[in-house]
């Protein structure tokens, strides 16, 4: 690992590492936090505390969108196009299942933001929906975490085959991006 620059500076500017963990928790969650926790498994970051950075960067990324849902009707353009063509067909499940359906969306790759933004369209109240998305957010957590966390783990049973750290990221990822696929069409038909 030693042989790679971006680990070298990953281990000398630390802090840097967990500030571009909230923002990008904040861009793209997924693959954000699945290569975190792998670092994180590897001794790059304090497991704690990235736990509170990712836990942080969703809450305020999720926030965001909820609030861009409270103001979108200003741009109405910007509505027909994203919101109501991606998430409008959800609007039931919102109304209906809200827990259910934002957990369901947090796996369903470019569904999960159009919805939060149908979710500030409705009438719910900011606390109303925290208690409807927290959950998710902890499930999301343990799952992806979980991934590459312990993909990262597993990791240091093959390193003697393996030369780079990146190479073993790269598998996780694979592995990663085929259980999303199968987690986002199992998704659709319960939706």
């Amino acid at each position: 690992m030693s042989e790679s620059l971006f680990f070298y500076y990953l281990i000398i500017w630390q802090p840097l590492g967990y500030l571009l963990g909230v923002v990008g928790m904040i861009i793209e969650g997924d693959i954000t936090w699945f290569t975190f926790a792998f670092l994180t498994s590897q001794g790059f970051f304090n497991l704690w505390l990235m736990l509170l950075v990712v836990f942080g960067g969703i809450v305020i990324s999720d926030t965001l969108f909820f609030f861009v849902g409270r103001t979108i009707h200003r741009f109405p353009r910007f509505v027909k196009i994203w919101s109501d063509k991606i998430a409008q067909p959800f609007d039931r499940h919102i109304h209906n299942r809200p827990r259910q359906t934002l957990l369901i969306s947090k796996f369903t790759y470019a569904v999960h933001k159009p919805i939060l933004v149908r979710m500030g369209m409705t009438d719910k109240t900011y606390l109303d929906f925290m208690k409807q998305d927290l959950p998710g957010v902890f499930i999301w957590i343990l799952v992806i975490g979980g991934l590459g966390y312990f993909s990262g783990l597993s990791f240091f049973l093959v390193q003697q085959y393996l030369r780079y750290a990146e190479v073993g990221l790269l598998l996780g990822l694979i592995i990663f991006f085929i259980a999303i696929k199968l987690i986002t069409k199992y998704s659709i038909k319960q939706l």
